[in-house]
C-alpha cells in the first residue's frame, strides 16, 4: 500500500493539481474546508511536494544500515559502540512500541529480515561516586519496514502528516476558544519561544470568523509547508565530548533529543525479544 501510494506521488507530474495523490492525504489532516479557498491545489500541491523533497534529503543523510546482532558485539564492528552488551539489543527490541505494533504483518508478508530507524540518548552514568563518560541508553526503533528504502520512506511521510496534524491542531485550538491573543495565533511565534518572552504584552486578538476562512487557511499551510525544518532536521551531534561515534540528531516533534541511524535485524530475534520483554514502551514522536 505503501509502496502503491510513493509511486503515485512521484509519477505524478503530469497529473492535474487537482488529482493530486497527495490532496486526499492533506484533505483527511487539515480538513476539506480549505479546498474551497480558489486555486487552492495549484497553490498547495507545489509546496506539498518540495516540503516532501526537503524532508526527503534530510532522511538520507541518516546513516545505515547497522546490522544489529548480538555476535557483532565482538567482531570489532561499530555496534559495540552503540550497545553496551547483548542485553541492550534484546531491550531494544523487545521494549520498542513500534516493533509489537509492526513485526506481525511483516512476518506475514515474509520479511525474514527488519529495518528500521533506531534512537539512542546519551546519558550521563555513575560509578562509586565517580563520574563515568555518557553512554547510549534507551534505545528504541521505530518505522519498520522490508527493506531500509521503505523505513526512510515512512519516515518522510511520518514528518509531513505531522506538518499538516500540528497546522489542523492549530487551527482547531483557535476554532474552539473562538479568540486568541495575536502573539499565541502567530505561527512564527510558536517556533521561537525567545520572541514569545520578550514581546511586549498586548491585549490585540485575532478571532476564529475572521481567521478560519479558507483563503486565510490556505495561506497558512502554504507558510507551514515552506518552513518544512521547523518540523523535521537533522543537526550534527557535538559527539567529540563523549567520545561516541558521530550520529546526526534528530529534531522533531519529539522534545527529546535522539541520535539516529538506520538498522536491520532478524525478525526471529525481534521475536524472542518481545517475548521476554512484555513492557513496550519506548516510542520515538515523529
Amino acid at each position: 500500500m505503501l509502496g502503491k501510494l510513493v509511486r503515485l506521488i512521484r509519477s505524478s507530474n503530469s497529473t492535474p493539481a487537482s488529482q493530486h495523490p497527495l490532496l486526499p492525504r492533506i484533505l483527511a489532516a487539515v480538513g476539506n474546508e480549505i479546498g474551497e479557498a480558489k486555486g487552492f491545489a495549484e497553490q498547495l500541491i507545489p509546496a506539498a511536494e518540495a516540503a516532501l523533497n526537503y524532508f526527503e534529503n534530510e532522511i538520507a543523510s541518516i546513516p545505515g544500515s547497522q546490522e544489529l546482532a548480538t555476535d557483532r558485539l565482538a567482531d570489532g564492528s561499530s555496534l559495540a559502540s552503540l550497545f553496551a552488551d547483548s542485553d541492550d539489543i534484546g531491550r531494544a527490541l523487545g521494549r520498542s512500541l513500534a516493533v509489537k505494533e509492526a513485526l506481525p504483518a511483516l512476518i506475514k508478508s515474509g520479511c525474514d529480515e527488519i529495518h528500521a530507524l533506531l534512537g539512542m540518548r546519551l546519558k550521563s552514568t555513575n560509578a562509586a561516586g565517580t563520574a563515568m563518560p555518557p553512554v547510549f541508553a534507551d534505545h528504541t526503533l521505530r518505522s519498520l519496514a522490508g527493506d531500509a528504502g521503505t523505513t526512510r520512506e515512512l519516515l518522510r511521510l511520518a514528518a509531513f502528516d505531522r506538518l499538516l496534524l500540528d497546522f489542523a491542531e492549530h487551527v482547531g485550538k483557535l476554532r474552539r476558544k473562538d479568540r486568541m491573543l495575536k502573539i499565541e495565533w502567530e505561527w512564527n511565534l510558536q517556533h521561537d519561544a525567545a520572541r514569545v518572552m520578550a514581546a511586549e504584552p498586548q491585549a490585540e486578538y485575532v478571532y476564529a470568523a475572521n481567521e478560519l476562512t479558507p483563503e486565510n487557511q490556505l495561506k497558512g499551510l502554504l507558510t507551514w509547508l515552506s518552513t518544512p525544518e521547523c518540523f523535521f532536521r537533522l543537526e550534527p551531534a557535538n559527539a567529540s565530548a563523549s567520545g561516541q561515534p558521530s550520529l546526526p540528531q534528530l529534531r522533531c516533534s519529539d522534545r527529546r533529543h535522539w541520535l539516529v541511524c538506520l538498522v536491520r535485524f532478524s525478525a526471529d530475534d525481534a521475536i524472542a525479544a518481545l517475548e521476554r520483554e512484555t513492557h513496550n514502551h519506548r516510542y520515538i514522536l515523529i
